[in-house]
Formats: structure tokens, C-alpha cells, sequence
């Protein structure tokens, strides 16, 4: 699948949930971002220069920032709900925890993307109150985030 075969999968996915795909789209194409289910959504749908026929379909969500304290017990925890994840893993880059999703985009299908979207969603709002109350006390004051939201979908 390529760009435009697979930005048509993720386009109506965003319709199914009532939002205007139009509305969610990024500054380059392949480019998504939406609030659902309470969780901020990043799609992307990309290729690398050295292998352009091969396309890549990615959700993310982000998660908490790593705290400043009891990192260890942190990612045991996270080790641990990864366990429990379908379809989906929590991972680390720099200094923010995600749940996220990749994989080829070749043999993608509506129902997968569907899924993907739920998935990833379901599980960042779910799990971020559970990791923000078992490790209150852990973040300092901060005020940074990992990017921004530009549409608010369904709940």
C-alpha cells in the first residue's frame, strides 16, 4: 500500500468517529492528529528516502512524562502493562512514555486501522490516571508536553 491507498484507510476511520478527517490533518501529508476517547491520536503514514515502496502506518499516544523519581518501579510498571497490551506497547523517547503501534502498511485493512485507533486510545485513557495516581509525587513542577491536539472527537 502506499501513501494514498493507506491515507484513504485512515481518513475514513476518522470519519467513522464523526470528525473531519480535513480538520485532523497534519502539516505534511500522511500526517494526522485528533482527540478520541479522551487520548491525543498521532497517525502517521510514512516511507523512508532509501526504500520509498515500502510504507509504514503508525498511532501514537502520549502517555506521562518519565517521572523524576522512582523510575525504576516506573518502568517495572510499564514492563508490566505491557504485558497485558494487545495490538499495542508502551514505549520510551527522550523524556515521554507513549502507546503506540507500527508496522508495515502493506496487507493494512479498515478493520485493522479501526482497531488501532481504538486500541491506542483505550489504552493511554485508561492508563494514565492509573500511572499518574500510583506514582503521585514522582514528576516535579513542569510545563512541557509532547506536542499539540487540533481536533476533539468523540468520548
Amino acid at each position: 500500500m502506499d501513501l494514498n491507498q493507506t491515507s484513504a484507510l485512515v481518513e475514513a476511520s476518522i470519519a467513522g468517529l464523526k470528525v473531519d478527517p480535513v480538520a485532523c490533518r497534519g502539516q505534511k501529508p500522511g500526517q494526522w492528529s485528533l482527540i478520541y476517547k479522551g487520548a491525543t491520536i498521532w497517525i502517521d503514514v510514512f516511507n523512508f528516502q532509501n526504500n520509498p515502496e515500502r510504507w509504514y502506518f503508525q498511532v501514537m499516544s502520549p502517555l506521562v512524562e518519565v517521572p523524576d523519581k522512582n523510575k525504576e518501579a516506573f518502568f517495572q510498571n510499564l514492563l508490566e502493562i505491557n504485558h497485558t497490551l494487545y495490538g499495542s506497547w508502551i514505549c520510551k523517547k527522550n523524556e515521554w512514555t507513549y502507546v503506540m503501534m507500527l508496522r508495515e502498511a502493506a496487507d493494512l485493512d479498515q478493520n485493522e486501522v479501526n482497531a488501532t485507533l481504538d486500541r491506542v486510545a483505550y489504552y493511554c485513557s485508561d492508563y494514565v490516571g492509573k500511572i499518574k495516581f500510583k506514582f503521585e509525587g514522582s514528576w516535579l513542577p513542569k510545563t512541557s508536553q509532547p506536542g499539540s491536539s487540533t481536533v476533539d472527537g468523540p468520548k
